[in-house]
């Protein structure tokens, strides 16, 4: 069996040769690689075994190919390093589709690695062949095909480099399509042979490893008159918004970012949807985008001017009557984008400029919720979740309609790191929750999680007891007939609670998992509460 395999202890004698396989391991392992989520198949077979004999790179095991991808968008969201996907083909690569259209959007680092039917045999057209570079284009920045034994390290190499740099709203994602024969197959490649690359692939001194320093321009496509109007418009206080993304979002960048709007009054603003935001502690408030474009339209317009640093241009999420596709108005708005990668190094120029003092300071404080009584509703679920979850906590939001108050009851929680839906592609909680677990097994994860959705991945449950890392997962159920006639929260972390319905029949291994299963009362229903079952 595949589990079997990827556990499997191979042993061999020191090869004088590398095969393809194990030429792509060894590359992407000293390109800073070190996770590889997999759904193998026949195609694959070689990979398998090359992660067993080159060795250094951690293999988890999924169930379904959107477990996968998933799983190794939130290893990319946590620790800003890319991990690898293996994929059965096209068709495993569609099954991951999802998952990686978030990734693209959350800009994660992502190495996917699609087995390939032999290329002598694609002539004869097998059941399954399909096209893989056209599938592979939809959410990668670089899709190569190693068609030959002797480009293996040179391709690896490119997809590393593509993973590393990003736009604003630009693909990390890199696809490699290996052929079954070219990774197979052998060369005279001593095993000892090190890549002439730094991490991520890219050779040492190259502009993506050099930090750009307070005096020099921010990024390449980032002008200084573009600098010099942002400074302009932070000067006008309360009608700038400074609206941030990216690693701008990140403990570091947004004390600096914080700070230049503690000293020029702009609000500091973030997308509906973002990757990643710390929050909590002493770090600055932000204030979050409104979901519903006519809100969000009427937050943004309250500014001359919106700076742009990590973030697109936010639009609506769908093209409703009587709207413009465009939050901003650039009629009436002075609009500035930064079009650079380095969004900490861009907002450490701005606060240099202005002569901001960039020192940890001491947010003000809001006060955490008192900690719920009486009958359940959607508002005392979030809050239940703010005042137990622990210092340093991932959380994993797909709540959707069940945690509107999630931001703000959490607001004054010790420093977290909080985690959303970023395309939009619902199934996307439990396998973000198992990459953001495998990334940082120290820190308590919970996965806060709308019930439908949570059933497009439910394998991932599979995949968190496997490894036994074991999130903490709060399936919100609807008022729906089969589920619906009772209620049951649970308040204390450390408690394990289940309630007997389908759910607890999705996986066997409930005893390696704590999963909280909170269900709202149906309309009209005569049932009463029911206790849960430890």
């Amino acid at each position: 069996s595949f589990c079997t395999l990827l556990n499997y202890q191979y042993t061999t004698e020191k090869m004088s040769s590398l095969t393809g396989a194990e030429q792509v391991v060894k590359t992407l392992n000293e390109g800073g690689v070190k996770v590889m989520f997999a759904n193998p198949g026949t195609t694959e077979m070689a990979i398998v075994e090359a992660l067993d004999t080159v060795g250094e790179m951690k293999a988890v095991l999924g169930l379904h190919e959107n477990v996968v991808t998933g799983a190794a968008d939130g290893y990319g969201r946590m620790t800003g390093k890319p991990a690898a996907t293996l994929l059965h083909l096209g068709v495993g690569l569609t099954n991951g589709l999802a998952n990686l259209h978030n990734a693209r959007r959350a800009g994660s680092p992502i190495i996917n690695i699609v087995g390939e039917m032999s290329t002598w045999h694609r002539k004869a057209d097998p059941l399954l062949a399909m096209d893989i570079e056209g599938l592979s284009g939809s959410v990668s920045k670089r899709v190569l095909t190693i068609n030959s034994r002797s480009d293996v390290a040179d391709q690896c190499n490119e997809a590393l480099s593509a993973s590393a740099g990003i736009q604003s709203g630009a693909s990390r994602i890199s696809t490699l399509i290996v052929p079954q024969n070219v990774a197979a197959e052998k060369a005279s490649v001593s095993p000892e042979a090190q890549s002439p690359t730094g991490g991520y692939g890219i050779p040492e001194g190259s502009a993506f490893t050099t930090s750009l320093q307070a005096d020099k321009a921010i990024g390449d496509n980032t002008s200084s008159q573009t600098v010099a109007s942002a400074i302009t418009a932070l000067n006008e206080g309360s009608k700038c918004c400074l609206f941030i993304g990216g690693k701008g979002l990140w403990a570091p960048s947004l004390e600096i970012a914080g700070a230049i709007s503690s000293a020029t009054g702009a609000t500091l603003m973030c997308e509906n949807a973002f990757p990643r935001i710390d929050r909590g502690g002493n770090l600055p408030a932000v204030h979050r985008l409104a979901y519903f474009p006519n809100d969000a339209q009427k937050e943004l317009q309250k500014f001359n001017t919106v700076i742009f640093i990590g973030a697109r241009v936010p639009v609506a999420m769908f093209g409703y009557d009587d709207m413009i596709s465009e939050l901003v108005d650039y009629n009436k708005q002075s609009i500035i984008e930064f079009n650079t990668h380095d969004v900490p190094g861009a907002l450490k120029h701005l606060a240099g400029e202005l002569k901001v003092d960039i020192s940890p300071s001491q947010a003000k404080k809001a006060k955490l919720p008192n900690r719920p009584k009486g009958k359940l509703n959607p508002s005392k679920l979030c809050s239940s979740i703010a005042v137990s979850q622990p210092e340093g906590t991932i959380l994993i939001d797909e709540s959707l309609t069940s945690g509107g108050s999630y931001w703000q009851a959490s607001q004054a929680c010790p420093q977290f790191s909080h985690l959303t839906l970023t395309g939009g592609a619902i199934g996307q909680g439990p396998p973000l929750a198992t990459g953001a677990a495998i990334a940082f097994p120290d820190r308590r994860v919970i996965n806060f999680q709308a019930d439908g959705s949570g059933l497009y991945t439910a394998q991932a449950l599979w995949t968190q007891a496997r490894e036994k890392v074991c999130p903490v997962t709060y399936y919100s159920l609807g008022p729906i007939g089969v589920f619906g006639g009772f209620e049951a929260v649970c308040f204390d972390l450390g408690y394990r609670s289940i309630l007997p319905h389908p759910f607890c029949n999705l996986c066997p291994l409930w005893t390696q998992i704590v999963c909280v299963i909170v269900c709202q009362p149906r309309a009209g229903s005569a049932g009463g509460p029911r206790p849960p079952v430890e």
